[in-house]
């Protein structure tokens, strides 16, 4: 993609594959607000127009200027290239096609394999089968599509860093409907992948060829301690609260509270003299916690109380809610 394809993009498009919706639109769909992407406001500020064959942006609080510069300003980039190439990951084969009202990580059927496309308007992800039977995994590659760094960078708090070192995208197909997705996701101990759709308005989550516990050794030899987590933007936003790439002891994400009898036994064959757990704090979480602690008595440590009153610690780290672990997680 060269900057003459680039700037006659549709500017609304982009914004709606950022995650982006309208505060209101005008002129027959030739003008279109929102409140600006740059900042935190009431009403919106934030137009863009189609005029002279292509889409400007003015933002009324700040600047304004073409497609490229508004990928420049929004990705804090320094260079054209590097908005080139953003937005030919985004569009990919569909540069110029008429929008369509794909779902969220749907792959369109009429492409070659390798091309996606969104549609983040509707927002709909495909809906979890009743078995995990009936989605077939496909590859599994290093996270390429900015939707989902968009999505873990701004609705996660997950820096791009720590999700390409731990996470994969995955690319699927739903038997039941013969359409491609992706999601993305973490490899388990089974050599299956638990997947997540990148919508903070769905939560769809599922397994691909088997579900099972995720491993993850941590920085100390001696291995002692074990940190227990329900799901992986939970291990994640650990990190990022601990400002680190790993922890000390090993970790364990359990991806379903169905999964104890199996983390259970690597804790013994592991021979863990303290667990740490981060379960949620619900019920379930909470009778999960209850679990460990009738299962390895004195040797589980709940940590569960530092992030309250939030849910998980993903909660907590959106709300910039930073526990003092005093190195609760050493080994």
């Amino acid at each position: 993609m060269n900057s003459i394809q680039a700037k006659k993009l549709s500017l609304p498009e982009i914004m709606s594959r950022l995650g982006y919706t309208p505060a209101k639109t005008l002129k027959g769909g030739n003008e279109v607000w929102y409140k600006s992407p740059f900042r935190v406001e009431k009403d919106a500020s934030f137009v863009t127009s189609y005029l002279g064959g292509k889409w400007i942006w003015n933002d009324f609080g700040d600047s304004g200027g073409t497609v490229i510069d508004f990928v420049m300003r929004h990705e804090n980039y320094t260079s054209v290239k590097q908005a080139l190439v953003f937005l030919e990951r985004m569009f990919q084969g569909y540069l110029f096609e008429k929008p369509t009202s794909r779902r969220v990580g749907e792959i369109p059927q009429k492409s070659p394999p390798d091309l996606f496309s969104f549609k983040q308007q509707g927002r709909e992800v495909a809906p979890i089968a009743p078995e995990d039977k009936q989605l077939e995994f496909l590859k599994a590659h290093p996270i390429s599509h900015p939707v989902i760094h968009q999505y873990l960078e701004q609705k996660r708090r997950i820096p791009k860093e720590l999700a390409d070192l731990y996470l994969v995208e995955v690319r699927y197909r739903n038997k039941g409907n013969g359409k491609e997705y992706f999601a993305f996701g973490i490899r388990n101990e089974s050599g299956g992948y638990e997947i997540r759709a990148a919508s903070s308005q769905y939560s769809f989550k599922s397994a691909l060829n088997g579900r099972d516990i995720t491993l993850i050794r941590g920085l100390s030899p001696a291995r002692r301690a074990v940190n227990i987590f329900e799901g992986m933007t939970d291990f994640l936003s650990l990190l990022v609260m601990m400002n680190s790439r790993n922890l000390s002891g090993d970790s364990i994400i359990l991806h379903s509270l169905s999964s104890f009898p199996k983390a259970a036994k690597v804790i013994r064959r592991e021979d863990y003299q303290v667990i740490h757990t981060f379960l949620d704090n619900n019920r379930a979480g909470q009778q999960g916690t209850r679990q460990f602690m009738e299962e390895f008595p004195d040797t589980v440590l709940s940590q569960s109380d530092l992030f309250t009153p939030y849910a998980d610690l993903n909660d907590a780290l959106v709300a910039n809610h930073i526990p003092d672990f005093c190195g609760n997680t050493k080994g």
